[in-house]
C-alpha cells in the first residue's frame, strides 16, 4: 500500500513538473510572437538582414531583402577580364589580354575558369583553380575540394628566352586544396597538385592567409599573401637549362624547395543584384633556385586585371 501511495505521488510531481514545462514553453512562444509581431508593427527588420545587392560575409550578392529563399541547385557566372602579367614566370615581357570568366555549379560540382572560380563568391579561401572540382567536406569552418585542370604547360614560342629548351608539354593536374576560417575575416589555405599523366609536370604545394572584410554593403575588400614549393622536377621543366641544349643560356639544374612568395588585393563590387564589377593587383617575387635560374630576368612581378560578370543564382 505504501508503494502505491509513492507511486501516486511521483506521477503526481511528474504531471506538474509536465503543466509547468508546457506552460512556460508556451509563454515563450507567445512572447516570442509578440515580440516578433511588434517588430513588424514598428517597421524593424533583423540586425543581420542586408540590401538586396549588397555582398554577404562570403562576397555572394545578397538578393533577397526577406528571409533567403532556399537555394538553388544551379548556380552560374559569365563575365570578362582584362590583365596584364609577365610573359612567363621571371619574364622582363608583359602580356596583355582579354579573356572569359566563367563557372558553374551544380551541387557540390563545379566546372570553371581560373577567375570564374573565385568570382562564385563563397568558400573559406579565395580559389583561383581552374577546371572541374568538387566539395569533398564542408562545414561553417572547414571545406576541402578535390579538382582537376588542364596545365597549358609551354612551348617557348612566346618567350624568346625559352628557345631551343625542351618544350614544357601539357598535362592534367589532380588537386587537392583545404580552408580553413580562424574568423569571420581570416582565413589560411593550403593546396596540393600533381602531374597525373607522367609528362614532367611534378608537384606543387601552396599555402596562403587571407584577410577580408565589407568597405560597405556593396563592396567587399580581400588582401592575402601566399608562398609557393615545387618539386625537382617541376622546377627543371620550368626554370631549368639542360646541358647539351640548343639554348645559348648556361646549364642549370634547380632543387626542390620554396620558389616564391606573393601578395594582392581584390576588390569586389555589387552594382546590382546580379552584377559584379572586379579588380585585383598582386605581387610575386621568385625565390631559391627558381630566382637563380639564367631564365629568370626579373624576379619580382606583378599582375592587375579588371572585370565585369553576370551571377546567378545564389
Amino acid at each position: 500500500m505504501g508503494r502505491i501511495n509513492m507511486l501516486r505521488e511521483v506521477v503526481a510531481v511528474t504531471a506538474a513538473l509536465v503543466c509547468c514545462a508546457t506552460g512556460s514553453a508556451l509563454a515563450e512562444d507567445v512572447a516570442s510572437q509578440a515580440t516578433s509581431s511588434n517588430s513588424s508593427a514598428h517597421g524593424l527588420e533583423p540586425a543581420s538582414t542586408l540590401a538586396p545587392g549588397a555582398l554577404d560575409e562570403s562576397g555572394a550578392v545578397v538578393t533577397e531583402a526577406a528571409a533567403p529563399a532556399p537555394r538553388p541547385r544551379v548556380n552560374y557566372v559569365l563575365g570578362a577580364i582584362v590583365s596584364s602579367s609577365p610573359d612567363y614566370a621571371g619574364g622582363a615581357e608583359r602580356s596583355y589580354g582579354l579573356r572569359p570568366a566563367w563557372a558553374l555549379e551544380y551541387g557540390r560540382f563545379r566546372l570553371s575558369s581560373s577567375r570564374g572560380n573565385a568570382l562564385m563568391g563563397h568558400g573559406l579561401t579565395a580559389q583561383s583553380e581552374s577546371g572541374a572540382s568538387a566539395m569533398l567536406a564542408q562545414s561553417e569552418r572547414f571545406s576541402l575540394r578535390a579538382s582537376l585542370r588542364i596545365d597549358q604547360g609551354d612551348d617557348g614560342s612566346d618567350s624568346p628566352r625559352r628557345r631551343g629548351l625542351p618544350e614544357v608539354r601539357s598535362t592534367l593536374r589532380a588537386r587537392l586544396s583545404t580552408g580553413y576560417a580562424l574568423t569571420p575575416r581570416w582565413s589560411v589555405g593550403a593546396g596540393v597538385s600533381q602531374d597525373i599523366l607522367g609528362r614532367d609536370g611534378g608537384a606543387l604545394m601552396s599555402l596562403n592567409l587571407g584577410y577580408s572584410f565589407p568597405y560597405s554593403q556593396q563592396t567587399r575588400v580581400s588582401f592575402g599573401v601566399g608562398a609557393g614549393f615545387a618539386d625537382r622536377q617541376y622546377l627543371r621543366s620550368h626554370f631549368g637549362v639542360p646541358a647539351g641544349s640548343a639554348s645559348p643560356l648556361p646549364a642549370f639544374d634547380p632543387k626542390a624547395g620554396l620558389y616564391s612568395v606573393d601578395a594582392g588585393v581584390d576588390v569586389m563590387v555589387a552594382l546590382s543584384r546580379h552584377w559584379v564589377a572586379v579588380g585585383g593587383v598582386s605581387v610575386s617575387q621568385l625565390q631559391g633556385d627558381a630566382r637563380r635560374s639564367p631564365l629568370t630576368v626579373k624576379p619580382l612581378g606583378y599582375s592587375a586585371s579588371v572585370g565585369l560578370a553576370y551571377r546567378c543564382c545564389r
